[in-house]
């Protein structure tokens, strides 16, 4: 044990006070004259013994009293706390999150700003020797090389403010690997942030003890935000001309009820739609706004509210993009007109084609919004596997199976259908008592899925029709085909209804807005594998481009983009200068939640993963102070000492006053 203020050990020459006192007798006996000697019968003997014992346990405890009040204002600490980071072999560590949430504001300015001020303190009272290593969310090659003060005070000003959410673990990972890979030995992170509950991740930490840390909380003045949390369209059937409703979810992450808070709703930069909403403390309210697209192609909407400090969650931004056309494919060996190319072959919205299933143009295929399968026997294993993977891209797959493991000859017509389905909600309004639904002479027993929906049933209860959803788009599958032989199905009522609504729940439009940090890798199916050395990725105004890596997998083009977007917005994804497709990007909603993890509990975590924690501070302990002195006095073996001191007065007043 040390002393953090070792000249105040010269107080213990106040026990000069009680050694003097027990040592002479200051007490003046007074003479007293009694003519009857029976007076000294009533003085109660004091054995000689005890008195000499009371004397001594009142003499140690003045002793102890100076003793322990003295040492506990030299304030003890331990020998190792001393020593913040072996600088022979040693790195210094600072981790800043630049996360969006702490762009809060603080009693100064932003959390941020308060803890790249606090870090600049800190570097500058190190030794000019020491080496430094920068973690910031972003992952910075620039910031992760050993650097000297002077670099290291320039990197945290050119330090990036808007870095995406980042697990805690992959910070301790980072680092650690980082200094084993700089051959540093026994080193120290000072960890600044405000330990949002849902990004304070150890799970995967190894314990490593010769990693000390200095954690840092950081905490806002005012902890409140509202945010747009997500929105959604009530129809996936987009065509310019046609009344759509945006559901709009606006969340509340602080405690106090918001009333009468306006929304917006732009499209291509004009204010299309308001409205106002009341949100509850700790709670969400939903919406709904319509619109009307007037042209066809791509259109920039956002949908925001006003807010402040936090304000990178105030606006989501999503395309909306509608066809001209929906393009249709049939596969089918027959090359006579069928009853599907009836419904579509002449109507200009849809483009509509046959193809031979023995010579499928995988293609082709990849930009159809509606693919029939006229007869599953027609196609091969590795086929039904090519077609699925077209629906789980968003397209709509329909089979009429004739291959099932026995045929079911039994004549018998539908029974029912799933009118509460959002299948149906807009294609039968009302459904007449006796209506005349298809009735099938040859089935095969289709078995449904765990997640799929049966639209359509048979009089014995089997299904007729059902659908199951594959990521982006929805397989049918039916139990019939549409060959006379088998059913009336192509010349009943309810088929052109069915045709036009898988087409048009096909031609979608699949996702309308993405995430940095989640959405790394994303498919298109129209870009083609020529000219792809020329694709580029530009935002609106231009002021950033770049060329996305990407790969060409099952005639679609994957495009990935891992954190090279420098911040939320509209891009557009390009080829040979020309527009494919725009895309809006959000940052993601964890950073909204307001829900931070205190002082106590961030220790404990780490602890528990096997991290020691040096020390717990704020960014005032760090300004103006060293830092060594700062950190020692988080001891709290001082406290020990003041205890111990009043136990000793307790005690000597016990002794005064109880012993006789």
């Amino acid at each position: 044990m040390s002393f953090l203020y070792p000249r105040m050990l010269w107080a213990l020459a106040a026990l000069a006070i009680p050694i003097a006192i027990h040592l002479f007798n200051f007490r003046r006996h007074k003479q007293v004259y009694f003519s009857n000697t029976a007076l000294l019968k009533t003085i109660q003997q004091e054995n000689a013994k005890t008195k000499r014992l009371k004397y001594l346990v009142t003499f140690f405890l003045r002793c102890l009293f100076i003793v322990a009040l003295v040492l506990a204002f030299a304030f003890p600490v331990k020998k190792e706390s001393k020593a913040l980071v072996n600088t022979d072999d040693g790195v210094v560590g600072i981790y800043l999150d630049n996360s969006m949430s702490m762009k809060a504001l603080s009693s100064k300015t932003t959390l941020l700003e308060d803890a790249r001020e606090s870090a600049r303190q800190l570097v500058g009272q190190f030794p000019p020797s020491t080496r430094y290593l920068l973690m910031t969310n972003s992952f910075e090659i620039q910031n992760e090389y050993p650097m000297n003060r002077e670099e290291m005070l320039g990197q945290l000003d050119r330090m990036k403010l808007d870095g995406s959410p980042v697990k805690m673990n992959a910070v301790i990972d980072r680092f650690t690997m980082l200094r084993h890979l700089h051959g540093f030995g026994p080193s120290t992170l000072f960890v600044y942030s405000d330990f949002q509950e849902n990004m304070f991740d150890l799970g995967g930490v190894r314990p490593d003890t010769s990693l000390q840390l200095v954690v840092v909380p950081m905490s806002a003045e005012l902890q409140s935000n509202l945010s747009i949390d997500t929105v959604w369209l009530s129809s996936p059937v987009m065509q310019a001309g046609l009344t759509n409703e945006l559901h709009v979810r606006v969340r509340n992450q602080g405690d106090k009820e918001v009333k009468g808070l306006p929304v917006s709703l732009t499209m291509d930069g004009k204010v299309t739609a308001s409205a106002t909403v009341d949100v509850e403390g700790q709670g969400t309210a939903e919406l709904v706004m319509q619109f009307l697209l007037q042209e066809n192609g791509a259109t920039r909407c956002s949908v925001s509210v006003m807010d402040y400090p936090i304000t990178f969650d105030d606006a989501y931004r999503f395309v909306i993009e509608t066809r001209p056309t929906l393009k249709v494919v049939e596969l089918n060996r027959n090359a006579a007109p069928s009853c599907v190319s009836l419904v579509f072959d002449d109507d200009p919205q849809y483009d509509y084609s046959l193809m031979d299933p023995s010579r499928i143009d995988l293609g082709e295929l990849a930009k159809a919004q509606l693919i029939v399968v006229s007869e599953a026997s027609s196609l091969s294993e590795n086929q039904l596997n090519a077609l699925l993977e077209d629906a789980a891209e968003g397209a709509c797959v329909a089979i009429f199976h004739d291959d099932g493991k026995s045929v079911d000859t039994n004549t018998m017509a539908a029974s029912s259908l799933a009118l509460q389905h959002e299948f149906f909600h807009d294609v039968i309004l009302e459904m007449p008592q006796q209506a005349d639904l298809p009735k099938v002479r040859q089935h095969v027993h289709i078995q449904p899925a765990t997640d799929a929906s049966v639209l359509i049933r048979l009089e014995n209860g089997e299904p007729l029709m059902t659908e199951r959803k594959t990521d982006k788009g929805r397989v049918y599958d039916f139990a019939t085909t549409l060959d006379g032989q088998w059913s009336n199905l192509a010349d009943n009522a309810l088929f052109v209804p069915l045709m036009l609504k898988m087409a048009l729940v096909g031609g979608g439009v699949g996702r309308i807005a993405y995430t940095l940090g989640n959405d790394q890798s994303l498919l298109f199916d129209d870009l083609g594998p020529d000219g792809l050395r020329d694709l580029r990725v530009r935002n609106e105004d231009g002021s950033f481009e770049m060329m996305p890596a990407h790969e060409f997998r099952n005639n679609r083009v994957c495009v990935f983009f891992q954190d090279d977007l420098p911040e939320a917005g509209f891009y557009e994804l390009r080829k040979d200068d020309v527009v494919c497709h725009v895309m809006a990007w959000n940052d993601s909603r964890l950073e909204s939640e307001l829900r931070f993890m205190d002082r106590g509990k961030v220790k404990k975590a780490f602890e528990a993963a096997g991290l020691p924690v040096r020390a717990v501070m704020s960014t005032d302990e760090f300004t103006g102070k060293d830092i060594a002195e700062a950190m020692a006095r988080q001891s709290s073996l001082w406290k020990w000492w003041v205890l111990l001191a009043l136990l000793a007065l307790a005690g000597e007043v016990a002794v005064l006053r109880f012993w006789k």
